[in-house]
């Protein structure tokens, strides 16, 4: 509850991070939880907008510094853009059901704060919300995150996440169409961790 130990966690953080030349942290979650059953809200700030609003604030300024070219300093990267952390079910990566006016008043503004105070990386939603992969999601990726909310920096994909789109989502025929759905609806970088398959799909994709 005290948004400076946010940003001293943040800073110390950063400095211990670059000092590994880890310039870049997966950091923080500021996704709202209304779901008691979901396993990751210890990750989280909770289930207060307020709250995770300033706390992830906080955060941003205590890890990003004055300037990113600090050696102290380290890009944050926001999780999960967006409803994350409501699942149905209480499973992680599963889908979400959020009205689009709760999602704006209750989900978007502690993203909405910190990209107002500098925040470099967004890592998109792994699950489904209101029936649509986010990783497909072009609709919150492009019109709301960077139009609306007017975020200049790069979206990232969660871990394997646009290959889901074929395997697990089933929204695409296979992982060529999966990362074309991703790259169209405005995700920026993919992180996959055992599979350079990704950069020949999307090279392959805009050649047909």
């Amino acid at each position: 509850w005290n948004p400076q130990h946010a940003k001293e966690c943040g800073r110390i953080t950063a400095y211990e991070i670059r000092a590994s030349s880890i310039p870049w942290n997966y950091a923080p979650v500021l996704d709202i939880s209304k779901q008691p059953l979901w396993g990751r809200i210890f990750e989280t700030f909770g289930e207060d907008t307020y709250l995770a609003s300033e706390m992830g604030k906080a955060f941003v300024a205590g890890s990003q510094g004055t300037h990113i070219s600090d050696t102290t300093s380290a890009a944050v990267c926001l999780k999960h853009f967006i409803g994350y952390g409501t699942p149905m079910n209480g499973k992680d990566r599963s889908p979400a059901i959020i009205p689009e006016h709760y999602l704006r008043q209750y989900y978007l503004p502690p993203f909405k704060t910190a990209i107002e105070h500098g925040t470099l990386t967004i890592m998109l939603n792994s699950g489904i919300l209101n029936g649509i992969p986010g990783h497909a999601d072009g609709y919150l990726i492009t019109e709301v995150l960077k139009k609306e909310l007017g975020f200049q920096g790069f979206t990232i994909s969660d871990w394997d996440d646009i290959s889901n789109s074929h395997k697990v989502h089933r929204v695409a025929k296979d992982k060529k169409e999966a990362a074309k759905l991703a790259v169209l609806a405005g995700m920026d970088m993919c992180m996959v961790p055992y599979d350079a398959s990704f950069a020949v799909n999307v090279a392959v994709s805009v050649m047909t």
